[in-house]
């Protein structure tokens, strides 16, 4: 979420930069976050972010990830999600439902999505998905909660009751069983949120998403597969996760990822049968200093309902 509360932001970095606080508060400064969840392992969970991605595995899947930010920093970013996806058979048409419960420090948010995607052929195997994305988002800050270094203090002295958010988004995507390419706004529709004594306290903003992958099929033993996510939002910082796994045996992933500027992580994930896969992740900042938090650790789980995809058994899904 954007701030434009400054003294909750400026104190939230100082104590994770390892600044005094009163060098913030003797200059103009405006903080601003990352409005949504981020995850380490996008790839499976890209229908947060992108509408056209539902159904496009051929199966109904579920897909659950937990991550913990930052451990050790109090009022850390904790996310958890769920997505459900599917494709209704006959009819060319995606189906997906995806809830995300994320919270750090006073914040909570709590979003409940729907999203729809109609997929056209292109040639064999190559498809043009079209996606659209319905979001009912809850948000509410607790800062009458806050411990304050420079009490009292107006800005905290009235909270954000639950709100109920709206919105909508869009999103295309070429792909196979072996590439995608894409882009996607989540997030249309701007939102002003305020706190109790009717002063504007947060902004709800455009987002656009771009991303790409592809398999190559280095021998009969190795795969190799990079990814790119590129993130944009009205006032923040962008952001581009680089990602290379490679897949080994069709059964174990070994990758990194690099998000540009910010961190640096390992993925490891194990298919356990055609049908269930376990993930887990681990990133570490790369900001000075790192030994105020022991790193984020991100856990995955997805499950296919069936084992046929498009006429052939037992092959991994890449996306």
């Amino acid at each position: 979420m954007i701030f434009i509360l400054r003294k909750y932001v400026s104190q939230l970095f100082c104590r994770l930069l390892g600044f005094a606080p009163w060098l913030f508060v003797i200059s103009p400064f405006y903080g601003f976050s990352q409005q949504d969840p981020v995850y380490t392992q996008y790839m499976n969970n890209l229908l947060t972010v992108q509408p056209a991605y539902a159904g496009i595995s051929g199966v109904l899947n579920f897909t659950g990830i937990s991550r913990a930010q930052w451990v050790g920093f109090d009022g850390a970013p904790n996310t958890n999600s769920l997505t459900i996806s599917g494709p209704i058979p006959g009819f060319n048409v995606g189906l997906g439902l995806s809830i995300v419960n994320d919270k750090w420090g006073p914040l909570r948010q709590n979003g409940i999505n729907i999203d729809y995607a109609f997929r056209v052929m292109l040639r064999e195997e190559q498809y043009l998905s079209f996606g659209l994305k319905a979001e009912v988002n809850t948000f509410q800050a607790n800062f009458t909660d806050l411990r304050i270094w420079d009490s009292p203090d107006m800005v905290f002295m009235y909270d954000v009751k639950l709100k109920f958010i709206p919105n909508m988004g869009v999103g295309i995507l070429w792909h196979s069983d072996r590439f995608f390419l894409g882009a996607s706004s989540p997030k249309i529709l701007p939102h002003t949120i305020r706190a109790d004594d009717g002063i504007a306290a947060f902004r709800e903003v455009f987002h656009f998403y771009g991303m790409g992958g592809y398999v190559f099929f280095l021998n009969d033993v190795v795969k190799f597969k990079p990814t790119i996510l590129y993130r944009w939002a009205e006032r923040t910082p962008n952001y581009a996760d680089f990602t290379a796994s490679f897949l080994l045996y069709d059964q174990v992933w070994i990758g990194a990822t690099y998000r540009f500027k910010n961190s640096i992580g390992l993925i490891f994930q194990y298919n356990l049968n055609p049908q269930l896969k376990f993930g887990y992740s681990y990133d570490k900042t790369t900001f000075h200093p790192t030994q105020v938090n022991s790193g984020t650790h991100e856990f995955m789980i997805s499950y296919d309902f069936v084992t046929i995809r498009r006429g052939r058994h037992n092959i991994p899904r890449y996306f």
